[in-house]
């Protein structure tokens, strides 16, 4: 299972930055994590915000 994250600023400086996780589930594949995390960032980017967008692997059952 795959997690998109996606940091987003309004401006070069990380104070102004913020931290998004998809909250409606995970995706099964690296692939469609990363095909989804490069249309979001792609329309953030479009409303002028500087983007960074990342998928982790969970491992499922496994103590962090």
């Amino acid at each position: 299972m795959w997690l998109a994250v996606l940091l987003t600023c309004s401006g070069p400086i990380a104070t102004t930055c913020d931290v998004l996780v998809r909250t409606g589930g995970t995706f099964p594949t690296q692939e469609e994590c990363s095909k989804e995390v490069k249309t979001v960032a792609n329309e953030l980017v479009k409303n002028g915000l500087y983007v960074k967008g990342r998928c982790y692997k969970l491992n499922v059952g496994s103590n962090v």
